[in-house]
């Protein structure tokens, strides 16, 4: 009986003032009448399947970049069944003491899945800065379900975490130590003598790329390759593109999450990463040079360690994706020269 008047229905000609729009249903969006005009006795008997609300079953999923700041308000709409949180800590600075500098490590990557948080409510977060060009540590970056126990990435309201990585030559951030259902350690820094590169970020796609010794070549971001030793070139991101060139003299910038170039006169830089859109992922480390190290690449690359200056690593970030739970209804009706009136079985 339904189906007959849902065909008569589709056959019916649509009057000027009614409209058509498409809601979102789970496995795919279909065409729903909407139809805003008033039931009067001129419109007795007409039908109509009905939608109010906004979208049926889910909205598009919304990033928010979270890079300063300590406190967010969570959206009216939050979907604690359908959201992720991603965090990358903040890179390690290289140093830069002649024959023995050392680049940073890149910072880790970790990822939490369907947190529950309130609609509206307020949650309190913190971005691992990044470390100095005097080879100081990245910070750490995590995020929490409420406004207290945040203090550091230990507290008890945290949902996710990831450490950021350690300056002059250390381990990139531990993936052993951040908090979340998927982790990923960023790259170490170039070590032991000559001016190594820094460590590439942790991302989504797995742990950075090591820096390379030497005036080393920058690690590439999450899940890229490690950056070449003996003035190397920059380690390529997850596609296996992006390291800079090295040179005798100053090295090529890395791209898209690649490490810098190795250079005798100065390091590349680090490529921002790109996994999320053009300007956020796991970064790139800059490259380690006799001169000048290269600056890593955002989000969390290690800096590069040079002869004469060592750069600074890039600081942390946090990405929230959030899939606004569905709230719309939809109803066949029908007017009775009053009102519309929802179809009875």
């Amino acid at each position: 009986m339904i189906f007959g008047m849902l065909v008569s229905l589709a056959l019916l000609p649509l009057k000027a003032e009614a409209q058509e729009i498409s809601g979102n249903f789970p496995g795919g969006a279909v065409k729903i009448g909407y139809d805003n005009r008033a039931c009067s006795g001129t419109l007795a008997g007409a039908i109509r399947y009905h939608s109010t609300g906004g979208p049926i079953g889910g909205g598009s999923p919304v990033v928010t970049f979270l890079s300063s700041g300590t406190s967010w308000s969570v959206p009216a709409d939050w979907n604690s069944s359908d959201n992720t949180i991603e965090i990358i800590g903040g890179g390690g600075g290289g140093d830069g003491q002649g024959d023995f500098s050392t680049g940073g490590g890149g910072g880790g990557y970790s990822k939490a899945t369907n947190v529950t948080l309130t609609p509206s409510g307020s949650v309190t977060y913190a971005i691992g800065a990044a470390g100095s060009a005097a080879g100081s540590n990245g910070g750490d970056t995590w995020f929490c379900n409420s406004t207290s126990n945040c203090a550091n990435i230990g507290g008890t309201a945290v949902v996710a975490g990831a450490k950021g990585g350690v300056g002059s030559g250390g381990a990139g951030g531990a993936a052993a130590s951040g908090v979340g259902a998927l982790k990923y350690s960023g790259g170490a820094g170039g070590g032991n003598m000559n001016s190594g590169g820094g460590g590439g970020a942790g991302g989504p796609n797995g742990n950075g790329g090591n820096g390379g010794t030497s005036n080393g070549g920058g690690g590439g971001g999450g899940g890229g390759t490690n950056g070449g030793n003996n003035t190397g070139n920059g380690g390529n991101n997850h596609l296996g593109s992006g390291g800079g060139a090295s040179s005798g003299g100053n090295a090529s910038d890395g791209t898209n999450g690649g490490g810098g170039g190795g250079g005798g006169g100065s390091g590349g830089d680090g490529g921002a990463g790109t996994e999320w859109d053009a300007t956020h992922g796991s970064g790139g480390g800059g490259g380690g040079s006799g001169g000048t190290g290269g600056l890593g690449g955002g989000y969390g690359g290690g800096g590069g360690g040079g002869g004469t200056n060592g750069k600074a690593g890039a600081q942390g970030l946090v990405v929230v994706t959030n899939t606004p739970s569905g709230t719309a209804s939809a109803a066949l009706q029908f007017c009775d020269g009053v009102d519309w009136v929802n179809w009875a079985n």
